[in-house]
């Protein structure tokens, strides 16, 4: 049997023949199991990385043996390749020599407990001794590695040694090994043990706890209850109460509500307390206690808006506007949804001014919401079959001053500039369209509506020198829509001058990231764990770091992306850059983008796959891209509601039917070999039947192909453009415009940027 502990170490240098250490972990990530298994039908593992890819491979793959994965893992722990794996084989590891326990070891240990656990090759009392034998660090397998040995411990009834236990742990790590959970059994255990006073302590303190499950409360009640008596709870001040409100029936809670009415002036000292109470007090519809409670505790109204908001939610989902208005009247926040709530409460109540001013208000300040943007559109045009009433031009142009200049607000500008040329103010009409680039950059409806108003816009000469100032760039911009072919003046110049503000220092910052991150313990454990796909405990690291440090969202964004970048995880560096856009209100065009933005922005994850699959399918690759980003942003392991899968996005019945078309017997819809080929093919398919037009195509690949028909039967009068205003169903409305934006975007970054 050869030892690869050792081996692993010798040979990390000499990988000639191997897939590099940095190659096997992207493979594992990305599910590319077909390019696993190749490798290893003629070499033998002899790396930690090389076993661990195949015990991945066999959980995962389509061709996965789970006996096969089971010796892996056991030849992972014990260090030496197991012919069989066995009860024996396990009990060796009882009392073998624990090697130094990297990444990759503690999670083949733990999956390999969940294993010996299924096959119950292990007594309880052997099952706490195989986790002891696990060093506790800050680290998310350690975290339930303690949580497992605290469980099985109480099931024993060692409370004990679960004082033992936890009492081990190093302060510095307390906070983030000990789970809920593990806090209430904590308690249990010094209750069981006489120390009454302890075991309130330890509950007191978990229930306050961020994010405790209810279950865990109740249970913490139960025991409560079983030891003070059955009434115990309400009797405690009002402060401890309401961190037991989710444990509470709703007679009893009623029944406290009468009883105990100082809960309602009372100053709260937990925020828990504080959401517990008047979320209850909310969903029963006792308003008047509810702005008591909210009145006597500022303090937590003021350290969290949104919670108003959520509440204001809860209001408006019971039909109670005018309550709903009411208590975002009173307490006013900062956050966006303020606005949403009162608008959408307003419109239901019909006060239509009322509604207008606060839709424009939210959409100042959250313009991404598209269901939001179209019910603007709607206050505004009314249509009727092929006419259309419009709005005051006053009404426009409070919308157009209100919302930020970004791609989602393109479709107000085309409905702006069709109102002036359907009220015949053509001056207007051609002053407006020398500028609406500058409106919206970078928005399907540039192109729409440089096709759509050609002649008019063509009455204005283009600007010769469009790089004097940013009034000449948009001007010019607006001529051609920033179309290639037609922006030739534009085209290898450097266009910095007009950046959006804070975008470079924005580039920058994130460029610098790696370094900040291989730099701190916490993180680059993190980093570890999305390196082999592991992302929730990855994620739950980086969260842990946020909220201990207290930093912003947009510096856990930034973590996310340096993250992204440095385990080559295209959906982390995109869609937390494109995050930060949003948050910082920059375009995400890419010819007014720094590069090093642009880039994350708009990737070119797996080319070889879809440069393969493209040009066998005699399609561009810009294409497939501009799918794959609108499907699944890169995620390889993206799954819908709808449960469409992988890159590509495929329902299970669609790649069943593509496969067998296909001669292919054996895939796995989140493998991007597999994802991109059939989506490809497919996409493929639907170009053909439509002209190879991609508007068309986009809207078959998400609609589907029968109802596109259907659409074009009822609706269809030879514009396209107003085909999809008028197009009945809104996720295929949304998914063509951004589909066919994200081709644009990909072909600017080829022709612009030779990216």
């Amino acid at each position: 049997m050869r030892h690869f502990w050792l081996a692993s170490r010798i040979l990390l240098f000499f990988t000639t023949s191997l897939l590099a250490e940095t190659d096997l972990h992207y493979l594992v990530k990305s599910h590319q199991w077909g390019q696993i298994e190749s490798h290893f039908k003629n070499t033998t593992p002899s790396r930690e990385s090389e076993v661990y890819s195949l015990i991945e491979f066999h959980e995962k793959s389509p061709n996965g043996d789970k006996e096969k994965r089971f010796r892996y893992l056991l030849s992972l722990i014990r260090g030496v390749f197991v012919t069989e794996a066995n009860e024996d084989e396990v009990k060796k590891i009882l009392t073998q020599t624990m090697p130094f326990q990297t990444t990759l070891f503690k999670l083949s240990y733990w999956k390999l407990y969940n294993e010996i656990t299924s096959k119950n090759y292990l007594t309880p009392t052997e099952r706490i001794q195989f986790l002891n034998r696990l060093n506790l660090e800050e680290d998310p397998i350690c975290r339930r590695v303690l949580d497992e040995q605290i469980r099985l411990l109480a099931a024993n009834n060692q409370w004990k040694e679960i004082i033992e236990k936890i009492q081990s742990v190093p302060d510095s790590h307390k906070r983030y090994l000990l789970t809920g959970d593990s806090l209430y059994r904590y308690g249990k255990a010094k209750l069981v043990l006489g120390d009454e006073k302890g075991a309130i302590d330890e509950w007191l303190g978990c229930l306050q706890k961020d994010g405790l499950l209810d279950q865990t409360i109740q249970m913490i009640a139960s025991d409560w209850s079983k030891y003070k008596g059955s009434g115990s709870i309400l009797q405690l001040n009002p402060s401890e109460i309401t961190l037991f409100l989710p444990a509470i029936n709703s007679n009893d809670k009623e029944a406290l509500f009468r009883s105990r009415p100082e809960l309602f002036s009372s100053r709260l000292n937990y925020y828990e307390g504080f959401k517990h109470l008047t979320s209850s007090l909310t969903k029963v519809g006792k308003l008047n206690e509810l702005f008591r409670v909210l009145r006597a505790n500022k303090s937590f109204v003021d350290m969290d808006s949104s919670w108003i908001v959520t509440l204001a939610d809860v209001l408006y989902q019971q039909n109670k506007f005018q309550q709903a208005i009411e208590l975002l009247k009173t307490f006013p926040g900062k956050d966006a949804g303020y606005y949403r709530v009162l608008a959408a409460s307003y419109d239901r109540l019909g006060e239509k001014e009322l509604y207008f001013e606060n839709l424009i208000l939210y959409l100042g300040k959250y313009p991404f919401n598209l269901f939001y943007q179209d019910r603007l559109i709607e206050y505004l045009v009314e249509r009727k079959g092929d006419k259309s009433h419009y709005a005051p031009l006053a009404k426009f142009e409070r919308a157009l001053a209100e919302i930020p200049n970004l791609p989602v607000k393109g479709r107000l500008v085309y409905w702006f500039l069709r109102s002036l040329k359907e009220n015949g103010d053509n001056e207007r009409l051609k002053k407006e369209l020398k500028r609406y680039y500058a409106l919206c950059p970078g928005s399907y409806y540039t192109r729409v509506i440089r096709e759509e108003f050609l002649s008019t816009i063509k009455e204005s000469n283009k600007p010769e020198n469009p790089t004097y100032n940013k009034e000449y760039l948009f001007e010019y911009l607006s001529y051609t829509a920033g179309i290639p072919e037609e922006s030739g003046a534009l085209i290898g110049r450097n266009l910095g001058f007009v950046y959006p503000k804070d975008s470079y220092e924005l580039g920058n910052k994130l460029g610098g990231m790696s370094s900040r991150i291989q730099g701190h313990k916490l993180l680059n454990l993190a980093k570890e764990y999305f390196r082999v796909g592991e992302d929730s405990l990855g994620l739950h690291l980086v969260n842990f770091h946020v909220k201990r440090e207290n930093l912003s969202e947009d510096e856990k964004d930034e973590i996310l992306v340096g993250i992204g970048d440095l385990t080559r995880n295209t959906y982390y560096s995109a869609f937390h850059t494109r995050s930060l856009l949003k948050r910082y209100l920059i375009p995400d065009d890419p010819i007014l983008l720094p590069t090093s933005l642009s880039v994350r922005m708009y990737p070119r994850p797996h080319q070889n796959l879809v440069s393969r699959y493209a040009n066998e399918n005699g399609i561009p690759e810009d294409s497939v891209y501009a799918l794959m980003r609108q499907e699944s942003f890169f995620k390889e392991t993206a799954t819908s509601r709808s449960n469409a899968r992988g890159l590509m996005q495929i329902m299970p019945a669609t790649g069943r039917e593509l496969a067998q078309r296909m001669g292919i017997l054996s895939y796995s819809l989140y493998e991007p070999d597999t994802s991109i080929r059939l989506g490809t093919k497919f996409l493929a398919y639907l170009l053909k039947s439509n002209g190879n037009e991609l508007k068309w195509a986009s809207i078959a690949y998400n609609g589907g192909p029968g109802n596109l028909r259907k659409w074009k039967k009822s609706v269809y009068s030879g514009d396209f453009n107003h085909f999809l205003e008028d197009l009945p169903y809104k996720e295929s409305r949304d998914y063509c415009r951004i589909v066919v934006s994200n081709f644009y975007a990909y072909d600017i970054m080829k022709k612009y940027h030779k990216l």
